[in-house]
């Protein structure tokens, strides 16, 4: 079924639902339709994607790893974005491990159970972010 995204009013945070079967087409539809939505924006940006209700084969994850590692704009190893996963099942388990391997950028992604939970996290961040002058430019 694919991933549904949503900027947040007045936040830098962008919420990605996924559902269903994800392939790797479904995670570089995702990644252009994030770079869309992010253009032009400046600083931190939490991308808190909720897997909850998705699935994936192990060979669709590795090719995810790989377009995610390269390094584009709205991919998840683009500098500004800050990535927070949902979701608890095997398969957010085995991405958090492939992306913690050296060839795929070490990256460690905050886990949560619940959009709730996931929410206050990123924005308890920025809210320290914005509050340390010398992050901030205050």
């Amino acid at each position: 079924m694919g991933f549904t995204l949503e900027l947040l009013p007045n936040e830098p945070i962008v919420l990605t639902h996924a559902r269903g079967m994800l392939t790797v087409h479904d995670f570089a539809k995702m990644f252009a339709a994030s770079r869309k939505l992010l253009h032009g924006m400046h600083g931190t940006i939490y991308r808190i994607s909720d897997f909850r209700e998705a699935t994936s084969s192990f060979t669709d994850l590795l090719r995810m790893a790989q377009i995610a590692s390269k390094g584009g704009e709205g991919t998840t190893s683009d500098p500004r974005i800050k990535a927070v996963l949902v979701g608890t099942n095997q398969w957010v388990s085995l991405a958090r491990t492939i992306f913690e391997q050296p060839q795929y950028s070490s990256i460690r992604f905050p886990t949560f159970e619940t959009m709730d939970e996931a929410l206050l996290y990123a924005r308890s961040r920025l809210s320290a972010q914005f509050d340390n002058p010398a992050v901030s430019g205050k």
